[in-house]
């Protein structure tokens, strides 16, 4: 059974894992199969996930946040700047885990670096997930590991993931088990 937590709402007192990356990147996919059921909205359309949302799976010792994308949606400059600014504000205030997701068929973009940026210069620990790993030549991965290695240097842990196949998803949920082990 999964609980969710919409802005506003008190949730437990559970270490945050929180998914951010940009507006299409599979971040509520990912988020449906690591709880096994649908619970976010899954569209072709970037810009969906519009507030901020905590999912707790009966079970585990932690919170999952699905934060609005970054970068392209189909609203106003505005509103995207007010999706970025509540973000940042629970971000700061909350400081879950962040996981950053990113389009694992291409290199590494500049809207991700900045994100990355900003993560470090509050201080913030993150991993990356390069999304879509089913998708993805063996000789594109490697040239990608490479460069996510070089570009993403302070992220705690980095992996390839796929919400189609699952593939990933086994190293990801043993890594988050060890982290919370030796977490403060």
């Amino acid at each position: 059974m999964v609980r969710r937590y919409q802005e506003g709402e008190s949730w437990p007192r559970l270490p945050v894992f929180a998914l951010s990356g940009r507006s299409n990147v599979g971040k509520s996919s990912l988020l449906n199969t690591l709880l096994g059921t649908r619970v976010a909205a899954v569209s072709q359309q970037p810009g969906r996930t519009r507030s901020i949302m905590l999912y707790h799976k009966e079970g585990e010792r932690y919170l999952w946040a699905d934060l609005p994308g970054y970068g392209y949606a189909k609203a106003s400059f505005a509103q995207r700047r007010a999706w970025l600014n509540k973000v940042q504000a629970f971000l700061r205030q909350v400081r879950p885990f962040v996981w950053v997701l990113v389009d694992g068929r291409l290199p590494p973009q500049p809207i991700d670096r900045e994100w990355v940026s900003w993560l470090e210069s509050e201080g913030l620990l993150y991993g990356l997930l390069a999304t879509k790993a089913d998708a993805i030549t063996q000789k594109q991965r490697y040239q990608h590991e490479r460069l996510f290695g070089e570009v993403y240097a302070g992220a705690q842990w980095r992996g390839w993931v796929s919400a189609r196949t699952g593939k990933g998803l086994a190293d990801l949920r043993a890594w988050i088990e060890s982290w919370l082990e030796q977490a403060p």
